[in-house]
């Protein structure tokens, strides 16, 4: 019987580097990136111009080297196996793609990690709590997801599973970063928004959701949520004075912001628990 082979970071460098001998690395690298990340979105959500992307990358490389792009996901899957981390970002650093001119550094998952473990160790010891049905969190310059990772990384420790109580909104002004993110978070289950644009304009490019945003009926858990902060938020009336009115437009612009899933927009997308900090979060009662 032939002998099963194991994947390690190791392999992953000489499949990369056995595909990328005579073309361009970083290229390589995004390539292998946008292909994997269309065909996570693709499988559950059928995007036309992700379709054609996908197909004219493809069309850049030979049978065998798209053969050994389908390796490379499943060892990349091996590598992501072990706990929500940030493999890509680390790999990126590793492969050396790194560019001073762009800023395209990715912080380690030991300080990812040990942030999220100072700042929300006692919001996900409160989560426990049943009550609470699920966080938001927002990253308006999510990178490659590493810090929502460490998070998710976090929430698992304290036995709280992130696919049923986190929702992220995750951002990025780089298209690649975006799409690592998307990858990663795709591939541990956490339901989330990746919105590639510039979060200081608010200028929005591209919204993806993940597959578990879509299985786990977010979009339905979501808007009962913003139903209840209206519900909430709307004054009781006083003694002996008739209850006002709803107007028509609340529903409406509930309606309008849990509806976008253009592929490309300038529209500003659902705002779940953006406060314009690096990393928040808020917790629904």
């Amino acid at each position: 019987m032939a002998k099963s082979k194991v994947y390690t970071r190791q392999t992953f460098i000489s499949l990369f580097n056995s595909i990328a001998r005579h073309k361009h690395r970083y290229s390589v690298f995004t390539d292998f990136v946008f292909m994997s990340a269309i065909a996570f979105h693709n499988a559950i959500c059928k995007n036309e111009a992700l379709e054609k992307e996908y197909l004219e990358i493809v069309g850049k490389y030979s049978k065998a080297e798209v053969n050994s792009f389908c390796e490379l996901l499943g060892n990349f899957i091996v590598l992501m196996d072990a706990e929500p981390r940030d493999i890509l970002g680390s790999l990126y650093m590793e492969l050396e793609l790194g560019n001073t001119n762009n800023g395209q550094f990715f912080t380690p998952h030991e300080i990812s990690l040990l942030m999220a473990k100072i700042v929300y160790g006692d919001v996900l010891e409160g989560m426990k709590d049943s009550s609470k049905p699920f966080i938001t969190v927002s990253e308006p310059a999510c990178g490659a997801g590493g810090m929502v990772l460490a998070f998710a990384n976090e929430m698992r420790k304290q036995k709280v599973n992130p696919a049923e109580k986190m929702f992220v909104q995750c951002t990025d002004i780089d298209r690649v970063a975006g799409f690592m993110c998307y990858l990663q978070l795709s591939l541990w289950h956490i339901p989330a928004q990746v919105i590639i644009g510039n979060t200081l304009t608010m200028e929005w490019r591209e919204i993806y959701y993940t597959p578990a945003y879509y299985l786990g009926q977010w979009e339905t858990r979501l808007r009962v949520r913003r139903f209840m902060e209206i519900f909430e938020s709307t004054p009781e009336p006083k003694e002996n004075e008739p209850a006002q009115k709803q107007t028509q437009s609340e529903p409406a612009a509930v309606e309008s912001k849990t509806n976008i899933k253009t592929h490309k927009t300038k529209t500003q997308p659902s705002t779940i628990g953006f406060q314009g900090d690096l990393f928040d979060f808020q917790i629904d009662h």
